[in-house]
């Protein structure tokens, strides 16, 4: 869409009509006549005292034309002006303002109606569009901005917010074929978790459709090749699941009756995507689109042993938000604990260290999944981050203000995906408290690598299935770094505590609530209670998140 743009001319006193232009016929002082200026625009019309007042014509040199009322020389009252390029404002003015009811119609043949005021729709106006959608509620500078609805031609409703003509910010969309989504648009396209959508757990947990499944989560395996896992209703999909087609395409979302039906994304074997609104298994309204590698099949490490996975990153140097001084460091050894005997010495392929330019937010999202995939139900998987953080969100290096926050809901479905019994998240972020899991599905076991080590990978086997959120502060709180500590003052307490500090019992283990009590009580001290550490999920208390090695 464009912008309005009118050009009006100010009626010019006697004497600088002497001096650029003249009067060509009657009287242009007090009577009808008609006046040329130098550039070749005329007025023709009444006149009161050298000014242009009462009824009168202004043709402009490039075209445009005036005709309508004029008062102590603005156009002033009922008029109609066409430009040059044919825009064509009909209605009433003041001044030489657009003022009341009027109407501007474009070359295009798109058109506003409202009320103006000093040249701006004042509340509410309707925009009809040559293709047929029409549009009613704030218009500013020809622009759709603010709350408004949008009745398309092919017969679908928006209603919602509006920004630079584009749908921004909450909204409702009412489809032709009555299916309707409500949440955030930006930039004209609705913000669904496409990750989020279709089966969230172990498919094995669900029940085979072969032995009956009226209601509840069920697998159905067809004849084609074609599987799903998912909700089911008197034996058949019925909404929220996971398709697979034996072409290697992949469908999450709502299914009816064995095929795709509402809000979904497809992806293709070639690696396109599309997400949208589908109807009899076809894509309906497309919402979103991408294109990319095929993604590679993850299929789970499964064996007796319990393994820990890991993905741990480090945001310190960012361009649009201020540099953190030990970020980066933490994570390198957060790391580094891992990789020790008390850590679980994780071997390289079950932990991903993404630090500064490769902590991207599509870095974090294919580190997670791809590792947190490969875990089995014997298995934990550890999420650590260390970074700035908003309320809903950690903010990976790429965070540009707006764009590439890494959501809460984004690490869940990571996390929802694996199979893992246990899962653990350990943040050390600004309002990390605002984390929540709503979906506790896990599983793990262990292996014999030594005695520490085996009492370690024990325990984990032992401890009953565990989803655990230790966060470093409130929901509301800041996190703190130190420059005397050279580190984020609870990542600093948080390895101390791993590294044998936090065993309160002294049976060489760290369980999850020793490390919490000790981070809790040793980072309240040091901050004079400014930074409240806080642990949260469904979990096992004596989960071990760590192994203290005796003295040889």
């Amino acid at each position: 869409m464009r912008s309005i743009l009118f050009t009006f001319f100010l009626l010019l006193s006697p004497f600088v009509f002497s001096q650029q232009a003249a009067c060509e016929r009657g009287d242009c002082w007090n009577g009808s006549g008609k006046f040329r200026f130098a550039d070749g625009a005329t007025y023709d019309g009444q006149f009161q005292r050298g000014k242009f007042h009462g009824p009168g014509i202004m043709r402009y040199r490039d075209g445009g034309l005036y005709a309508g009322l004029w008062k102590s020389g603005w156009q002033d009252g009922r008029g109609k002006l066409t430009q040059g390029d044919g825009t064509v404002y009909l209605g009433t003015f003041k001044q030489g303002r657009r003022y009341g009811e009027g109407s501007v119609t474009f070359a295009d043949g798109n058109r506003i109606v409202g009320d103006w005021v000093d040249d701006q729709v004042a509340g509410v106006g309707t925009f009809s569009f040559t293709n047929g959608d029409r549009y009613r509620g704030k218009i500013t500078d020809a622009r759709l901005e603010g709350q408004g609805t949008m009745a398309y031609n092919n017969g679908d409703i928006y209603t919602g917010k509006w920004k630079g003509s584009a749908r921004e910010g909450k909204g409702i969309m009412l489809f032709a074929n009555g299916t309707r989504i409500e949440g955030e648009w930006r930039d004209g396209e609705f913000l669904a978790d496409w990750g989020a959508l279709g089966y969230q757990g172990d498919p094995a947990a669900a029940t085979d459709c072969r032995y009956g499944c009226p209601r509840g989560t069920g697998r159905i395996r067809y004849p084609d090749g074609r599987s799903f896992v998912g909700e089911v209703l008197s034996g058949r999909p019925n909404g929220n699941g996971t398709l697979t087609y034996p072409d290697g395409n992949l469908y999450r979302g709502h299914l009816v009756d064995h095929q795709p039906e509402g809000l979904g994304v497809m992806q293709f074997a070639d690696g396109t995507i599309h997400g949208g609104i589908w109807a009899e298994g076809q894509l309906y309204r497309r919402l979103y689109t991408a294109s990319g590698q095929p993604l590679r099949e993850i299929k789970p490490d499964v064996d007796e042993a319990v393994k820990v996975w890991a993905v741990v990153v480090g945001a310190a140097r960012y361009n649009h938000m201020r540099t953190l001084r030990y970020t980066d460091d933490d994570a390198y050894q957060f790391y580094a604990f891992l990789k020790s005997i008390e850590g679980g010495a994780l071997p390289d392929e079950q932990v991903r260290v993404l630090v500064d330019d490769d902590a991207t937010h599509q870095n974090i999202l294919k580190a997670t999944r791809e590792v947190f995939q490969r875990a089995d139900d014997n298995d934990l998987v550890l999420f650590y981050f260390s970074g700035h953080g908003l309320p809903g969100a950690f903010l990976p290096i790429d965070y540009d203000g707006t764009y590439n926050r890494l959501e809460h809901q984004e690490l869940q479905s990571a996390l929802n995906a694996s199979r893992a019994k246990h899962k653990l998240v350990i943040a050390d972020a600004c309002h990390s408290g605002s984390y929540a899991v709503e979906d506790n599905r896990l599983a793990a076991k262990t292996g014999s690598r030594g005695s520490a080590l085996a009492a370690y990978y024990d325990g984990l086997g032992r401890a009953d299935a565990s989803t655990a959120l230790l966060l470093s502060s409130k929901g509301e709180e800041i996190s703190l770094e130190d420059g005397g500590l050279r580190s984020g003052i609870f990542s600093h307490y948080l390895i101390r505590g791993m590294k044998g500090q936090a065993d309160s019992n002294r049976d060489l283990l760290i369980s999850i609530d020793e490390l919490f009590d000790y981070v809790h009580r040793e980072v309240r001290s040091y901050t004079g209670n400014v930074q409240t550490p806080t642990l949260t999920g469904q979990f096992d208390g004596t989960m071990p998140v760590a192994v203290i090695r005796r003295a040889r």
